[in-house]
């Protein structure tokens, strides 16, 4: 019978986690496997209640909402393991040995061919000002975009971008578009699929490529620039109730053979990544992004202009 189980918060989807989950079964077969899946900001809402009503309930929290994570360790909520795969990752991507980064995945505009262009350029925030600001009656209606106040990595990317210049424009353009506001890749994918959208930006990577395969009207935008590329990062709680269980499935999942299963899944793992990005980085980008004034100053610009205009 299994024990000793392992119970693993995660902002991705069980039935993309599965072959990393099914792998991490074979190779430890004693290890009961818990999923909790939720968006990230719902996720990270729900650990903070159960440790402060002393309901210590995860042992790995797993997210792509890079910015809450780190706000976590930084807070001291993550113990320190030297996991002996660490060495094997990319500067970057290991803080302290309390938080490691488990993929490199670029963030991309995904078009539906019918409504968009694909050979403009849509890739990055001022390409995608270019294109909409040229025919903002066209696309009003017709933008899907992350709600930033809802979703983790929609605010990480903006509060990344928002440190070039040509960030206010872009508000003003999408405010112009009256998109329409979504909180996971999900549902945004959809909306474009479907072709109530033509675009929608900061898309993660691997939700990109699998709409592709499946529905020749889309495609990835093309883009003059690297894409931004957000990593999931995981780490144990120090409240974590089954600490060693815990330890085994951050090993597998920095190893090769759970790397290969994230490529399985159609991630992109930060071992060995193809996919050319600019990765934020744990150890030198994170800090600033985590600035209170920086994040309510954005907020509040979203507010004043999007908040009241999507649709």
């Amino acid at each position: 019978m299994p024990e000793n189980p392992v119970a693993i918060y995660s902002a991705a989807e069980q039935q993309y986690c599965a072959p990393l989950l099914n792998g991490f079964r074979a190779r430890h077969p004693g290890i009961a496997v818990e999923f909790v899946f939720d968006i990230s900001p719902a996720l990270h809402a729900r650990y903070l209640e159960e440790t402060s009503s002393g309901q210590f309930r995860a042992d790995v929290m797993w997210s792509s909402a890079m910015d809450l994570q780190m706000e976590l360790v930084l807070a001291d909520h993550a113990q320190p393991y030297p996991s002996t795969e660490a060495a094997a990752l990319p500067a970057g991507s290991v803080y302290r040995d309390q938080a490691w980064g488990t993929t490199a995945e670029p963030l991309v505009t995904l078009v539906n061919r019918e409504l968009f262009d694909t050979n403009v350029p849509a890739g990055s925030i001022p390409e995608i000002t270019a294109a909409l600001a040229h025919e903002p009656g066209r696309y009003r209606g017709h933008i899907a975009a992350f709600d930033i106040e809802k979703n983790g990595v929609g605010l990480l990317a903006l509060l990344h971008e928002s440190r070039h210049t040509g960030h206010d424009a872009f508000l003003r353009t999408l405010a112009a578009c009256q998109p329409r506001l979504f909180g996971s890749n999900p549902p945004l994918v959809e909306e474009i699929s479907s072709g109530r959208a033509a675009l929608g930006y900061h898309v993660l990577h691997s939700y990109a490529t699998r709409a592709v395969r499946g529905n020749p009207a889309l495609a990835i935008a093309a883009s003059n620039s690297l894409p931004v590329a957000i990593s999931r990062i995981a780490f144990i709680p120090r409240s974590a109730p089954h600490p060693a269980a815990a330890r085994l499935f951050i090993d597998y999942l920095l190893s090769l053979e759970g790397q290969r299963h994230l490529i399985d899944a159609g991630f992109c793992p930060v071992r060995a990544s193809t996919v050319p990005a600019e990765p934020i980085r744990m150890d030198r980008d994170l800090g600033a992004l985590l600035e209170p004034q920086r994040r309510q100053a954005l907020l509040s610009a979203w507010r004043a202009t999007i908040g009241g205009s999507a649709a």
